[in-house]
């Protein structure tokens, strides 16, 4: 392989594992994932009841203002009932009045169906918050010794990143474009393995490793024997020669 190929490999396999450091201290790590999960889908069912608690307090607020402005209308109207002068006026008036009380009744059962909505969602809150409780105090816990790892973490990613800026540097301009470029176009696998595969009568076919297509004799031999940089013939990727341990 020549030293061109060979740093071209080496910093993919520097830029895989940047990747995956920096994706990792950026998450939650395997082993809490279930933890987390577990964490995460109570914290939102809490939230969720927390939520109607407060809708239905805000619901049972706005019913009793309404009963409150309607109660006002109707007093009005009742005064008014003695300054009436025709019986037209009086029926109109008694109409008024009578809405007016509808409307007090339905606001005041609509306040009250909310005041048990929001005590309801009161017990509930307290009946899930006691059970989270211990589930919170063994995450904490585990998070706490998540965030002691991820400095070391962090060290490993500037290590990476530093090896990662030394060996484009030993990569020349033209074909560290066209990695960066193929890097880009595929999210992080620029580079295929050629593959070798046994078929009838003892002879032998090549592929690329990521895409399956063939990969012709010739360019196996500038692979293997020359060192020469080529690509896949389907997918454009960098193929290289690596031997099975």
């Amino acid at each position: 392989m020549t030293a061109t190929l060979q740093a071209i490999v080496a910093l993919h396999k520097t830029l895989t594992e940047l990747k995956a450091a920096t994706e990792r201290l950026d998450s939650i790590p395997d082993w809490m994932q279930e933890l987390h999960q577990e964490h995460s889908q109570r914290k939102a069912e809490i939230e969720q009841v927390e939520g109607e608690g407060v809708a239905a307090e805000q619901q049972r607020r706005a019913a009793e203002a309404e009963a409150s402005d309607a109660q006002q209308l109707l007093a009005r109207y009742q005064t008014q009932l003695g300054a009436v002068s025709t019986q037209r006026e009086y029926s109109a008036l008694l109409t008024e009045i009578d809405s007016a009380k509808e409307h007090i009744r339905t606001a005041e059962q609509r306040a009250l169906d909310a005041l048990e909505g929001h005590e309801q969602a009161q017990q509930k809150l307290g009946e899930l918050e006691a059970g989270f409780r211990e589930l919170d105090e063994r995450y904490q816990a585990e998070l706490g010794k998540w965030e002691d790892e991820k400095p070391a973490v962090a060290f490993s990613i500037e290590e990476l990143r530093a090896r990662s800026e030394k060996l484009r540097a030993e990569v020349p301009r033209n074909f560290l474009l066209l990695f960066d470029r193929i890097y880009e176009r595929y999210h992080g696998r620029a580079l295929a393995r050629v593959r070798e595969t046994a078929v009838a009568r003892g002879n032998t076919m090549w592929h690329c490793e990521v895409c399956s297509y063939n990969v012709r004799p010739q360019i196996v031999i500038e692979i293997r024997t020359h060192h020469k940089l080529n690509q896949c013939e389907s997918c454009k990727r960098i193929l290289y020669w690596e031997d099975d341990e």
